[in-house]
């Protein structure tokens, strides 16, 4: 603003003219000035001068899935695919499990490491890996060592010190030393939002030396001409997801109890009965026969559409979250959703927040998070049927800067930048 006052005073000092033509002229050009330069690197689209052969190294691949990975290595290899500057080749570590056949058909050119001899043979044309693992670092230590000059671009799709302090501890998570050695030994981390790599410098992780970039997650929506058979009408809510401490599943169960609201149903996706049972949730079970209804843990596609046909509400809880896939979903389908005001979700939302209902996050407070969710509960149920379907179709927008189009861009921006 300095420069424009100035030009405006030293003009018309010169001429003796219209003041706000002036003044108005060279704001207009100082602000378009601005906003090129502000956009100059989503404008300029970068040019290989050879194709690139990304080797995507991870032990998640469909059917065989432990969490988010694995939907994010589908819609990595899916966002690449035909492009004429990368040739994405996934790499499967049989750490734990053997590769089903379906893989070899669905991915023809999919490599495994089965032992430490494969690792050459995988890797010998490959000119850049993207790394998902965290639980093997011999392996990690041993392709950096036998291609010393191939850049490793790990991604962090979730601090698991942050998942060990979240969830209470853990035998899953106190493994999150490996996963700083990882940082140690890759030349890039690509974090999934801007609150994660908050945490990242916030551990201490930038000391490491190794460079960071922000880069979300894809999404592809599926249903921008297909208007499912929402019921706007019902006032029954859901959760769906993974049942772990730092996801709090059971807020929207605690918060219909705290409201004493009668003929509400919770339905409740994900609990897991397989390894250990769950006695929590059995217990739940008993006590809210009447309200509670638990669909276990499924990869049945019929199940989870029955679920989403079944509620009229989603509910995205949790006191850590890195991005958030359900919450992608539940926007695509115009499902009205309440969401924790924290970390990923935040940031997914944060252009249509007026369209959504959002809680706020006690971390430290578990009975003050019942509470503030049962309080945006409340308001939630209050919404008319209609104004609940105007949200849902104006809150979706926000999924435009996730669609692979747009994140495929970032990626080739980085690839380019370390080849």
């Amino acid at each position: 603003m300095m420069i424009i006052e100035m030009v405006y005073f030293m003009f018309n000092k010169r001429y003796e003219i219209n003041h706000k033509i002036i003044y108005d002229i060279y704001r207009s050009i100082f602000e378009i000035s601005q906003n090129i330069s502000k956009n100059d690197d989503k404008l300029e689209e970068v040019k290989f001068t050879k194709k690139i052969k990304l080797g995507l190294l991870t032990n998640e691949i469909p059917p065989i899935v432990y969490g988010g990975v694995a939907t994010w290595i589908v819609n990595f290899i899916n966002m690449f695919e035909g492009d004429n500057d990368i040739d994405v080749v996934p790499i499967f570590l049989a750490y734990q499990d053997k590769l089903p056949q379906e893989c070899f058909e669905k991915y023809k050119n999919i490599r495994i490491i089965e032992k430490e001899e494969d690792v050459e043979e995988c890797f010998k044309d490959i000119d850049v890996c993207v790394n998902n693992l965290w639980i093997a670092l011999e392996t990690i230590t041993n392709i950096k060592k036998k291609f010393p000059n191939m850049e490793m671009i790990s991604v962090c799709h979730s601090l698991i010190r942050m998942e060990n302090i979240t969830n209470l501890g853990s035998c899953y998570t106190n493994n999150f030393n490996q996963q700083e050695i990882t940082f140690q030994n890759s030349d890039y981390v690509v974090l999934i939002s801007k609150a994660e790599e908050k945490y990242y410098n916030e551990f201490g992780y930038n000391l490491f030396g190794t460079k960071t970039r922000v880069i979300y997650n894809s999404y592809t929506p599926k249903y921008d001409k297909i208007e499912l058979d929402v019921n706007y009408d019902s006032n029954d809510i859901g959760y769906i997801g993974r049942h772990v401490p730092r996801k709090r599943p059971e807020i929207p169960l605690m918060a219909v109890n705290t409201l004493e609201k009668d003929g509400i149903k919770v339905f409740n996706m994900g609990v897991d009965y397989d390894k250990y049972d769950n006695e929590y949730w059995r217990k739940l079970e008993k006590e809210n026969k009447d309200k509670l209804v638990i669909i276990p843990f499924s990869t049945d596609k019929k199940v989870k559409e029955d679920y989403w046909k079944t509620i009229g509400i989603n509910c995205i809880t949790g006191i850590y979250e890195p991005f958030g896939y359900t919450i992608c979903e539940s926007l695509d389908r115009r499902v009205p959703i309440i969401v924790s005001d924290i970390d990923g979700p935040k940031e997914i939302i944060e252009e249509v927040k007026g369209h959504v209902i959002t809680y706020d996050v006690d971390i430290d407070n578990y009975k003050n998070d019942i509470e503030n969710f049962s309080e945006v509960l409340k308001e939630m149920w209050k919404i008319s049927p209609e104004k609940r379907k105007e949200n849902c179709e104006k809150a979706r927008k926000c999924l435009d800067k996730l669609r692979p189009e747009v994140i495929k861009q970032d990626w080739k921006r980085l690839i380019y930048e370390v080849c």
